[in-house]
């Protein structure tokens, strides 16, 4: 038997399974602990691992304005509004009152009095600014306190970072745990269906939590190290753990489960069974993860703590998944041995090939021209949304009526006439009459609205509101007015600097960090997969027309996007409609859609090259190759769609466009890609699927033999017999 690395660990591990699997007890327990101080080293903040235009303007804020000594304390605003009281009146007056002097008995809030209320021209709502000490628990206290004293005619709330931040954590907790609840649920019934057999579908699950609780041990280590340097890692990386650990736990240990029936059910012994399954899956497994490691790798150079966070965690659950799949799950299918098929159902025998698959596989490769053409049409007409696409970032319309942003929004722009989100420009060494030139040109322009001059010792702010959404492209076209025509108009000073910060100034700066890095990390991804193809398959056509088949994937998934969200057509599935894409959904999307749909690329690939090397003929090894991953495909994909599929359903915008890209990108990959355009290339190409040219002969060869059965089933030698699990 020719048994490779990846065999041989297989095959170590499982000679000494009950040592494999305590060590590994061990390593999760420890993993578990260090998960439990994840939380003190990331950040629900999102930050900017270079420094903008936008940071240096709040940097002088914090400098000037709010002081090191008052550095851990946040802006709030209270806000009272009502449809049918007004300002002055008993009711409205009451709840102002009352709201003002519950927050001013918190210990923690300062600077809040009802003589500074800003009063809407209406007189339908008013504004009160305090401050608040930045801890969680004295913030849930103010809005409990606030939210006691509205009345059924007059709402009261509290609006700002920090009670902004707190009630997204609550959303996305509930967003994550439906998401998470409806993945589960669907990869029971798929892992069921697709194994036939209870203990073999559990195997996956157990993987996919494994994963996890390791995954989020190296992400608290991480974090920590990273925390050490005066960078904090965004919790997302939290997030992604939970979604991606499921899936990628789950997608890696299907193949190897089934494989290692596979191989029982041809008479292997459980020891020959799991070596062989190293050898060929688990090599498969090893390439994948790799391959999706490479691609977080490219999104981590997007200069952001929340790739940071994301980057970390999907590449700690590649990590963790890959070598569960190397060494402990050899170990458990080892001590398992026949039992793995236990608790079977009346379904077709893990050894057979599907029958249904065989005659899809046969068609395609013996018509890979209609094939070929039907995918391509498919995809195409998928793809044609795409031409339309636009950047926007979430409106606040978007998001859930009782949602605090919501209810903020309409009161500023329906009340005051501007929106709630606020512009600053810091300016240091200007003259008096400049500065006051300059806020007067700030109030005129028709992006913005309420301008104000605050005077603080070596600096002066301009502080001014924003009169067009978040969503509208005259907002951004507004920022940079300001900075390349007002601005250099009225502070001509040799010695005089200006900076524009707040939250408009900050997307629009990070948004052109992304820019400018994408196309960086997308040549990273590109280039990294590229070359571990070329080594896992020595040919330089497979890799590239990997690529191309991905990158058609992923085109048609952003037409999706823009067709379901854009354009409304989501509706109809309760999706909300946006007035464009989220500007951080490409890379995302492109990264993860990219890593993921190359999983399922190497399972076949690598079936298809076995199957090659043991005939020589490409059409008998395309059929087989389809035939016997198609069901393993499509399973994996299914349970990614749920879980995806889950999170599309979720109230916050930005992260229902990401689950339902990754749940859309992932269905066309496993279908249209990988049932029929991949199939009906390679039987085209034939023998040139694996060209490589004679300069790169150097490259190390990859074997992809596997062991023909015995011509019958042998029993195991005496000193490896299958061991009792009790």
């Amino acid at each position: 038997m020719n048994v490779g690395m990846t065999g041989r660990l297989a095959r170590a591990a499982a000679r000494r399974p009950w040592l494999t699997v305590i060590g590994w007890i061990l390593a999760m327990i420890a993993a578990g602990i260090a998960a439990g101080s994840i939380d003190k080293y990331v950040s629900p903040l999102q930050t900017n691992l270079v420094s903008t235009e936008a940071d240096t303007a709040a940097d002088l804020d914090q400098q000037y304005r709010v002081g090191d000594s008052d550095s851990a304390r946040f802006a709030e605003q209270l806000i009272v509004t009502s449809d049918t009281e007004t300002s002055g009146s008993a009711a409205f007056d009451a709840v102002l009152t009352n709201a003002v002097a519950a927050l001013d008995a918190i210990e923690g809030v300062s600077d809040v009095s009802t003589s500074d209320a800003l009063v809407a021209p209406a007189g339908g709502s008013a504004v009160v600014d305090f401050t608040v000490v930045a801890d969680d628990a004295v913030m849930l206290d103010v809005i409990d306190a606030v939210d006691a004293v509205a009345t059924d005619g007059v709402d009261a709330f509290v609006s700002g970072p920090e009670s902004m931040q707190l009630a997204l954590n609550e959303l996305a907790s509930s967003d994550l745990a439906r998401g998470e609840g409806i993945g589960i649920a669907i990869a029971l019934v798929v892992l069921v269906f697709v194994f036939g057999a209870v203990v073999a579908a559990g195997l996956p699950l157990l993987v996919a939590l494994a994963s996890m609780v390791i995954a989020t041990g190296i992400g608290a280590i991480a974090s920590r190290a990273i925390a050490s340097s005066g960078t904090e890692v965004s919790d997302s990386l939290t997030i992604f753990v939970g979604m991606m650990g499921l899936a990628l736990g789950i997608d890696y240990s299907l193949l190897t489960v089934q494989r290692f029936r596979e191989e029982l059910a041809r008479g292997h012994s459980v020891l020959d069974a799991v070596t062989i399954t190293g050898t060929t899956a688990n090599r498969a497994v090893l390439t994948s993860g790799l391959t999706v490691v490479a691609s977080i790798g490219g999104l981590m150079l997007l200069p952001q703590n929340t790739f940071l966070g994301i980057g970390i965690a999907i590449i700690a659950v590649a990590l963790s998944a890959v070598s569960i799949a190397l060494f402990l799950l050899p170990a458990v299918l080892r001590l398992l041995g026949h039992r793995v098929n236990s608790w079977r159902l009346p379904m077709r025998h893990p050894g057979e090939t599907s029958r249904g698959w065989n005659r899809l596989a046969t068609w395609v490769a013996r018509r890979p021209g209609s094939a070929a053409t039907a995918g391509l049409v498919i995809l195409g007409l998928i793809m044609a949304p795409v031409l339309s696409l636009k950047f926007a970032m979430p409106s606040p319309d978007s998001w859930p009526d009782d949602f605090v942003l919501n209810k903020a929004n309409v009161v500023y722009t329906e009340d005051f006439g501007f929106t709630d989100s606020a512009t600053m420009v810091a300016v240091t060494g200007g003259t008096d009459g400049e500065i006051a030139a300059l806020a007067d040109a700030i109030e005129a322009d028709a992006g913005f609205g309420g301008t104000t001059v605050d005077e603080r010792g070596g600096a002066v702010f301009i502080d001014t509101h924003d009169t067009f959404d978040v969503a509208d492209p005259e907002s951004a076209d507004a920022i940079e007015r300001l900075r390349q025509d007002l601005i250099p108009t009225h502070l001509t000073g040799a010695d005089t600097e200006a900076f524009v910060g707040g939250a408009r100034a900050t997307e629009y700066d990070n948004f052109g960090l992304i820019a400018r890095m994408a196309p960086w990390a997308v040549a990273f991804i590109l280039g990294v997969t590229f070359v571990l193809l070329l080594v896992m398959f020595r040919s330089v056509v497979v890799p590239l027309k990997a690529i191309l088949m991905n990158l058609i994937g992923t085109t048609a998934t952003f037409g999706a996007l823009v067709a379901t969200y854009q354009w409304g057509w989501g509706e109809a599935l309760g999706l909300p409609t946006a007035d464009g894409i989220s500007p951080y959904m490409p890379v995302m999307v492109f990264a993860l859609v990219f890593g993921l749909s190359m999983d399922y690329h190497v399972f076949l690939l690598s079936r298809i090259r076995e199957r090659y090397d043991a005939t020589g003929d490409t059409r008998t090894a395309v059929i087989e190759g389809v035939s016997k991953t198609g069901p393993l495909i499509t399973g994996a994909a299914l349970i990614m769609i749920g879980v995806f599929g889950g999170f599309a359903s979720a109230s916050i915008p930005e992260l229902s466009q990401w689950g339902f890209g990754l749940a859309v990108g992932v269905m066309l990959d496993a279908t249209i890609i990988r049932i029929l355009l991949v199939p009906a290339a390679m039987t085209w190409l034939d023998k040139a699927n694996w060209y490589l040219p004679s300069w790169l002969e150097w490259l190390p060869r990859v074997e992809h033999h596997a062991p023909p059965a015995p011509a019958a089933a042998l029993p195991e030698p005496h000193d490896e017999r299958e061991p009792a699990l009790v």
